[in-house]
C-alpha cells in the first residue's frame, strides 16, 4: 500500500473517529455529502459499533453520512467492499496497455446506485483506488437481462456467432459481448 497524503481536515476526522471507535483508520476519504474511513480487514464491526453507534455519532459530528470500508490486499474484494452493500456480479483486473483497469459486472437494477448522481460513487471509488491499489480506471459492465430470460429469441443465430467470435480478438469479444460499457477516469 502506497502513502497517503491527507488534508488537515482528513486529520481531524480520522483523530474523532478513531477516539470513540478505538480502531486505526488507514485512510479518510470526504465528499460534500459524504466521509468515508478505510479500516484494516476484520476492523469493520468495531468501527461500525454496536447498533451502529460510532457511525451515527461521527454522522451527527460531521453532518455527513459515514461510510466504513474494509481494506484488503485482494483487490477484487477491496472493489466489492467499496461498493458494499450492493451486489456486484463480477469483478476482476486486467493491465489494458499502460492502464490497470478494473472491470465491475452489475445488475441493471444496481445501475443507480453504483454509478450515483452524475457518477460520483464511480469517482469516489476510483479515488479510493487510486489511492490504495495500482489501478487507475473502472469501466463498469451492465448486463444484458434480455438475453438471460428463460424461452428470449437471441437476435443472431449460433452460425453467425461463432463466424463474429472468430473474426473477432477475444478481449474485444469480451466487452462488446456486454450491453452497456461506462468508462470512468480522472485525468
Amino acid at each position: 500500500m502506497a502513502k497517503v497524503r491527507l488534508t488537515t481536515e482528513e486529520i481531524m476526522k480520522i483523530g474523532f473517529f478513531e477516539k470513540i471507535a478505538n480502531v486505526p483508520i488507514i485512510d479518510c476519504i470526504l465528499n460534500d455529502e459524504r466521509v468515508a474511513f478505510i479500516v484494516k480487514e476484520g476492523d469493520v464491526g468495531a468501527a461500525i459499533g454496536k447498533g451502529g453507534e460510532n457511525v451515527k455519532t461521527a454522522e451527527e459530528k460531521f453532518g455527513k453520512k459515514v461510510d466504513i470500508i474494509e481494506y484488503s490486499d485482494d483487490w477484487r474484494k477491496f472493489i466489492r467492499n467499496i461498493f458494499a452493500p450492493i451486489q456486484l456480479e463480477d469483478v476482476w483486473v486486467k493491465r489494458v496497455g499502460k492502464d490497470v483497469v478494473a472491470f465491475i459486472k452489475i445488475n441493471p437494477k444496481v445501475r443507480r446506485a453504483v454509478f450515483g448522481e452524475k457518477g460520483k460513487n464511480l469517482e469516489r471509488a476510483l479515488k479510493i483506488l487510486k489511492r490504495h491499489t495500482k489501478i487507475t480506471k473502472i469501466k463498469v459492465i451492465v448486463e444484458n437481462q434480455r438475453f438471460k430470460r428463460r424461452g428470449a429469441r437471441k437476435p443472431v443465430a449460433k452460425e453467425q456467432q461463432q463466424e463474429q467470435a472468430e473474426k473477432q480478438p477475444e478481449a474485444a469479444q469480451e466487452v462488446e459481448a456486454q450491453q452497456d460499457v461506462k468508462e470512468t477516469t480522472n485525468e
